[in-house]
């Protein structure tokens, strides 16, 4: 009888972990956090319409737009598989903004269960290589969870 050959899996460096984490993990956040703060502290106190998109929401839609840019910068040097990366994103964004509406069931949804699925991808994910759309709702998931922190910051330093 004969053994089977087994590939052991590829070991990674802290180097690899680190790079992994800032760009799939914290740029992402901080690009919520960016973008939720600013809209919380500058565009909120002037606005006066009750159709103006909340924090969370204007950092989604921002980067929903921006999301070639984002794949570009943070998963790929080359754009040939950015609309993966973009479908990927707004196969999440684009509900969380309607569960963004909802009141304080957006709070339970759009952030504590955001946020347990994030810290539980984030440990899976980081060490695997990913096809883009898995990034696109990855990095979804951090500028959801960054644009709340933000604008509770924000919201907290202006008042």
């Amino acid at each position: 009888m004969t053994a089977l050959p087994v590939a052991a899996p590829k070991a990674t460096s802290l180097k690899d972990d680190f790079f992994t984490g800032l760009k799939h993990i914290l740029a992402p956040a901080l690009i919520g956090a960016g973008l939720g703060g600013a809209w919380q502290a500058y565009a909120l106190p002037s606005i006066d319409s009750v159709f103006a998109p909340n924090p969370p929401q204007f950092a989604l839609i921002v980067a929903l737009v921006l999301s070639p840019l984002m794949y570009r910068i943070l998963v790929h040097t080359t754009l040939e598989r950015y609309l993966e990366y973009s479908f990927g994103f707004a196969v999440l964004a684009l509900p969380l903004l309607l569960v963004w509406l909802s009141g304080w069931g957006a709070l339970f949804c759009g952030m504590y269960g955001i946020l347990l699925s994030w810290a539980t991808l984030s440990m899976l994910w980081g060490r695997r290589q990913l096809p883009p759309f898995s990034y696109g709702i990855w990095h979804a998931m951090g500028i959801d969870l960054g644009a709340f922190a933000g604008a509770i910051v924000m919201y907290n330093a202006i008042s």
